[in-house]
């Protein structure tokens, strides 16, 4: 199954249809992480890597906003780092490069919109929306019948941030999401089972999230320039 067979629909889940009112265009920089059997509970601690992301937004109003983008990133853990005891038994380690394309819905705690005067100057806000991301782990170890895999599967981006005006068509935001898989082989293991252990508990699905600042500009009407227009 080709990966840009679940990005292409998901840009026109929400009616991408051209930059109309209300619109804008941005790109994330950050770290990407992963919880799962090799890191259980360690947030942004193991092997977190960069990821890079592009988007556009639709502003509804000054409360909600729908978004669809698709971000690029590094997964990556390792048992020596989380220090469990039977991590260290184990003793794998995994990376793989992450493809994935989204649409969120967000809301804005304060009315907002980037160089509105009617409205605040910032705003937290919190979003959820649905994803298919691409994986192919590589596991290393001693460990040596593993089978790498392709995987190709949805999960369900959720979080919250801050949103600010930068200068004037531009803004500036801060954001922390998490996925919600529906696959445990993110990390490339298998419920293979050594010595009487097994590797990976298949009831038990794995996550990851990217963390990042986002910049993006506004295309900006007239309606947004003139103070007082309510809109």
């Amino acid at each position: 199954m080709k990966f840009h067979k679940i990005i292409i629909p998901l840009f026109f889940l929400f009616g991408f249809s051209g930059f109309s009112q209300h619109s804008e265009i941005g790109m994330q920089l950050g770290a990407s992480y992963y919880l799962g059997e090799l890191n259980p509970s360690l947030h942004v601690i193991n092997k977190p890597n960069p990821s890079l992301g592009v988007f556009y937004r639709k502003n509804i109003n000054k409360r909600y906003s729908l978004r669809v983008g698709a971000n690029y990133a590094r997964l990556g853990a390792a048992d020596n780092i989380s220090s469990t005891a039977f991590g260290e038994f184990r003793a794998l380690s995994f990376s793989t490069d992450l493809l994935e394309g989204y649409g969120t819905l967000e809301f804005n705690f304060i009315p907002y919109q980037i160089n509105n005067y009617a409205t605040s100057n910032f705003t937290p806000y919190v979003f959820i929306g649905i994803a298919a991301f691409y994986v192919s782990p590589n596991v290393e170890g001693e460990i040596t019948d593993l089978v790498k895999k392709d995987v190709v599967a949805p999960s369900v981006p959720f979080g919250f941030g801050i949103k600010f005006n930068f200068v004037e068509n531009f803004g500036l935001g801060i954001e922390w999401g998490m996925r919600k898989t529906f696959t445990d082989q993110v990390d490339g293991l298998t419920d293979t089972y050594i010595h009487g252990y097994q590797l990976s508990n298949t009831q038990n699905n794995d996550w990851y999230s990217i963390v990042g600042i986002t910049l993006n500009y506004k295309f900006l009407t007239e309606r947004d320039r003139c103070p007082g227009v309510i809109n």
